[in-house]
């Protein structure tokens, strides 16, 4: 009787699921659909997928088979499109996706707010929406994801505070919201995420103090509060953080001591907290309560006592920076304990060193064999340096011992140290000769040793040390002649040998070296004999002094060919004859001091168009002829002319006697008392109508709009209004547009007499319009070189129909961008013609010497963010600029050890294809970022190949291309540009090939994948001035 009832019950229950079937499977089908359309919605939302990502998003592909949707059951779990390069918004339609799990929109451009709609998704357990261009706050709706693990919004522009309701997410493990414009205070209900292994708050602008609640994070692993506004002191309580591996809360106002409890975290491996206002002694046992310690960063503090000599007992230390601090005593004699020490930072203290005794920390050091940077500079070191230093890691590269008062002979045994690349002794009271085994340290790029009591000659061996960038000798008690081996110092960008006692003459082997772009001074010496004609070689040259010499003779007429010029010092020499007409060509001169010389001739009236002239010394001369009263010289404190008896006019303060005048003919006086006046009257009946018509052509003009005017750069002298802009523009008419950018139009205009502009007008509509117009306008303020676009003015004013208007007005370019040249268009009239190998390897010298000059000699280091093709303009020497500063970022000076982009930096947009890699994961912008994109941009140069191109297809990049080819051991002939190898190139032969190649590997080191391995731009450029040598070009 039961099995009876069983089985009907059984047959009940199948025919009612059979029943059931159909609405069942409507359902799910609806709730596909469903999902269908929000992730339709979604697409629509976005304006540009360039990789194709959505392109298989259709009605005639199954839902669960489009790209980035996974499905659970017919229902859609996640949606992963990192890194597509996908522009747009974010549509709020992704709330309808009730399964969702996993939102991954990491590395797109997507912009816009987050849509507060996604805190209905209660079912999403990570939701990463780093590194794109949300704007806005943070949705306080987030409270409601109870299932959220995962949260990282960094790397966006997201501005208000942190909602306090996060506190809300209790099974949160990991929370970023770093690199963002967030301000007020970290909640104290962060403190209620006891899930939390990972906290990064950094770069941002949080103020107030860290809340002690954070210290109830027990399962904290990383926290990172760096690079905002914190102030007060360090919460004891974060001594609970027993899991705390990774702690960092460097460059905020943090002030107080340092809680002993944070001494006793075991686990941790990072202890980061430079640049604040800590104060206090370190413990004398740190070195037993921290055992796994592997980085110890405290400078730029207020540290004081003695270093713990406990250090030495955490084995596994590999950097410890206490720089800039006020640390006393002695540097400790047991480091060498520290076997895989890599950086000693001790400079800017008040360590000393007065016996023998006190210098065995050097004797310990070399038992770190892994030591590669040891920097003791402005400590109260003194005595002899020891003989020990030669035995110091052969993998050191940075030595740095400047501004003690460190007395005797520099060893000789420091030549041992094969791979040091930075040496600098400056301000100390060494004293005998350079000693000559210094020759052997060929890996050295800098040589500091100014402000010493250096005797003898400088050593004839000098030229072996051809890697030399920076040369210091300055200050010293030097004698003999500069050796002529010098000119093999072939990257030479900076030297200084003034205030010595060097004799003879200038070697025409020093002038010769093309690579000196930056400073040049063999000031008060004893040198001797005329100025070498070869001085016309350092056309990249922006500072030279040669003052206070016995220099004597003509100055050479190719000084005028070095345009780069901004200060040239010739005083108190023996110069005679005239001043060089081509000192004409000068017109970048900031400085010029020619005085207490024997020169004559006319006076340089032409120097007052000059635009950027802020001093000019003619005194004690012979010159003559009438001084000007316009430019530099209508500004007394800016000019002298004492001593030149035979000069006259100029302002009045200048004192000097007036101008002599023409005197008149005095023939035919009847038909001048005649003609004259009949003359008068004739003018006056012309005149009078003419100046009424123009007086109410102006009345009208007044009337129908305003006119602001331009605001021009420091030290330029062009003013031009908007109503003057739109005239040369003719009314920014389509036939003058010659580009579209990101945030604006570039028009040409025409000034009149054929002076030709390009006016970039900004769409301040477009987000970050504005951002990029400031950002280009504080770029371009203070920077000057010959391969750099130069601005002529700014105008922020109101447009005709009353609206803001901003532009930035430069030269204009006539042979249009590099991108027109190596790709182009069968309709364009520039480039229409193939770019020879002369004219290539011309523009990738220009190219790396202008990210030179920005990455090295700028007073604050730029890095441009955008190099590309287009964004390098040609004049019409086809000479190269680089132009469009809009993503530029400034670095700033950290501690001595070089410079890192500044705190508020936000991740680089850049162009597809020649953004770094390491931006794509939110590295902050670096000089060899721009090294990968200048990479790029020389592979495409000389391949004509896009790093876009159809053919670069799963994973293949265009440097991976081009070093299989060479792998497989094509010649570089064919893996060029066909139209390279012309009749003429081929003749070349085998050189031909060895530079091709040299090119494209040169490309390859610049775009490596990691930024260290990447090469420096200045070696980039000595290498292709070595190609354009052996290619005779």
């Amino acid at each position: 009787m039961a099995v009876g009832r069983l089985s009907l019950l059984y047959s009940f229950l199948c025919c009612t699921l059979l029943f059931l079937r159909p609405q069942l499977s409507e359902c799910a089908g609806n709730d596909s659909h469903s999902d269908q359309l929000a992730l339709l919605a979604f697409k629509a939302a976005i304006s540009s997928d360039p990789s194709g990502a959505m392109s298989s998003w259709n009605t005639s592909v199954p839902l669960c088979q489009w790209t980035g949707v996974n499905c659970t059951q017919q229902r859609v779990t996640g949606l992963v499109l990192e890194s597509m390069s996908l522009t747009g918004t974010l549509s709020p339609s992704l709330a309808n996706l009730t399964r969702l799990t996993t939102l991954q929109l990491a590395g797109n451009m997507i912009a816009g707010e987050i849509p507060p709609a996604l805190g209905g998704i209660i079912t999403l357990s990570l939701l990463d929406l780093s590194a794109n261009g949300f704007v806005g706050s943070v949705p306080p709706q987030l409270q409601d994801l109870s299932n959220l693990t995962y949260l990282n919004l960094s790397k966006n522009s997201l501005t208000g505070e942190i909602p306090a309701s996060l506190g809300k997410l209790t099974v949160l493990t990991s929370l970023d919201l770093s690199s963002n414009n967030l301000t007020g205070q970290i909640p104290a209900q962060l403190g209620n995420l006891t899930s939390l292994t990972r906290l990064q708050l950094t770069s941002n602008t949080l103020t107030g103090a860290i809340p002690a609640s954070l210290g109830n994070l027990s399962r904290l692993t990383i926290l990172d509060l760096s690079k905002n506004n914190l102030d007060g002191e360090l919460p004891p309580q974060l001594g609970n953080l027993r899991s705390l591996v990774f702690f960092k809360v460097s460059t905020n106002m943090l002030s107080g001591s340092i809680p002993t409890s944070l001494y006793t975290l075991t686990a941790l491996n990072d202890l980061v907290v430079y640049t604040n206002l800590l104060s206090g002694e370190l413990p004398s046992n740190i070195g037993t309560y921290l055992p796994n310690l592997r980085i110890l960063n405290m400078y730029d503090n207020q540290l004081t006592g003695l270093i713990p000599t406990s250090l030495a007992n955490i084995s596994g230390l590999e950097e410890i920076d206490l720089s800039q601090n006020q640390f006393s005593g002695k540097i400790p004699a047991n480091f060498g304990m520290l076997k895989n020490l890599s950086w000693l930072g001790l400079e800017d203290n008040h360590l000393e060193a007065k016996e023998a005794s006190d210098w065995d920390f050097i004797q310990s050091l070399t038992n770190c064999t892994m030591l590669d940077y040891l920097s003791l500079d402005m400590n109260n070191l003194s005595g002899s340096l020891p003989s020990a230093v030669g035995n110091l890691s052969t993998g050191l590269s940075w030595l740095t011992m400047w501004d003690n008062q460190i007395t005797g002979e520099i060893p000789s045994e420091i030549s041992n140290l094969a791979n040091l690349n930075t040496l600098g002794l400056k301000g100390n009271q060494f004293s005998g000769k350079i000693p000559d085994s210094i020759c052997q340290l060929t890996n050295l790029e800098a040589l500091i040793l100014f402000g010493n009591q250096l005797s003898g000659p400088i050593p004839s061996c000098i030229g072996n040390l051809t890697r030399l960038n920076e040369f210091y000798l300055h200050h010293n008690q030097l004698q003999g002649e500069i050796p002529p081996s010098i000119g093999n110092c072939k990257n030479l960008n900076i030297l200084d040998l003034s205030h010595n006692r060097l004799s003879g003459s200038i070697p025409k082997e020093l002038l010769s070296l093309s690579s000196l772009s930056y400073y040049l001074s063999l000031s008060h010496n004893l040198l001797s004999g005329p100025l070498p004609p070869e001085i016309a070689r350092l056309q990249s040259l922006g500072y030279l002094d040669i003052s206070y010499n016995n220099l004597s003779d003509q100055i050479p007429n190719g000084l005028g060919q070095c345009l780069a010029l901004e200060t040239l010092t010739m005083n108190n020499n023996f110069f005679n004859e005239s001043i060089p007409v081509s000192f004409k060509n000068l017109r970048g001169l900031k400085v010029l001091d020619l005085s207490n010389n024997n020169l004559s001739g006319d006076f340089p009236d032409y120097l007052a168009e000059f635009p950027f002239l802020q001093h000019v010394n003619l005194s004690f001369n012979d010159l003559t002829g009438k001084v000007p009263t316009n430019g530099i010289f209508a500004n007394q404190t800016a000019v002298s002319v004492l001593g030149n008896s035979q000069v006259c006019g100029g302002i009045s303060s200048l004192d000097l006697p007036a101008c002599p005048g023409k005197a008149p003919k005095k023939k035919n006086h009847l038909v001048v008392k005649i003609a004259v006046p009949i003359a008068c009257v004739i003018l006056l009946v012309i005149l009078v109508p003419c100046l009424y018509i123009v007086f109410i052509s102006k009345r009208n003009s007044r009337s129908k709009r305003r006119s602001f005017k331009a605001a021009p750069l420091e030290g330029q002298l062009l003013n031009l209004s908007y109503a003057e802009l739109e005239k040369a523009t003719d009314d920014f008419s389509f036939d003058n547009l010659i580009g579209v950018g990101g945030y604006g139009s570039v028009f040409k205009g025409n000034l009149g007499s054929d002076e030709f502009i390009a006016v970039k007008v900004l769409d301040l509509q477009q987000q970050g319009a504005f951002k990029s117009f400031m950002a280009e306008c504080e770029a371009l303020r203070n920077i000057r070189h010959r391969n750099l676009l130069k601005i002529l003015t700014v105008c922020s004013s109101v447009d005709s129909s009353g609206s803001e208007f901003k532009a930035l007005v430069f030269e204009f370019m006539p042979n249009g961008n590099l991108d027109m040249w190596v790709h182009p268009k069968a309709d364009q009239k520039i480039g229409s013609r193939n770019l020879t190998l002369a004219e290539r390897v011309n523009i990738a010298v220009d190219v790396a010497s202008a990210v030179n000059y920005l990455h090295n000699y700028c007073p604050t280091p730029i890095v441009h963010c955008d190099l590309k093709p287009s964004n390098v303009l040609l004049d019409e020497n086809m000479t190269a600029h680089v132009a469009d500063f809009g993503l530029a970022r400034f670095l700033q000076k950290i501690n001595g050890k070089g410079y890192k982009a500044p705190t508020t930096s936000i991740a680089v947009k850049g162009s597809i294809g020649y953004v770094p890699p390491e931006y794509g994961v939110g590295n902050h912008v670096s000089p060899q970022g721009d090294v990968y994109s200048y990479g790029i941009l020389l592979i495409e140069l000389f391949t004509a190949k896009r790093p876009t191109d159809d053919i670069l297809k799963d994973g293949l990049t265009l440097q991976k291309f081009v070093e299989n080819q060479l792998s497989n051991g094509l010649p570089a002939a064919q893996i060029v540009d066909a139209s390279l190898i012309s009749k003429e190139s081929s003749e070349l032969g085998e050189r031909l090939e060895t530079c091709l190649e040299l090119i494209l590997r040169t490309g390859l080191s610049c775009a490596k994948t990691r930024p260290r391995e990447r090469m420096k731009i200045k070696d980039v450029v000595t290498q292709l001035v070595n190609v354009k040598e052996m290619l005779l070009l």
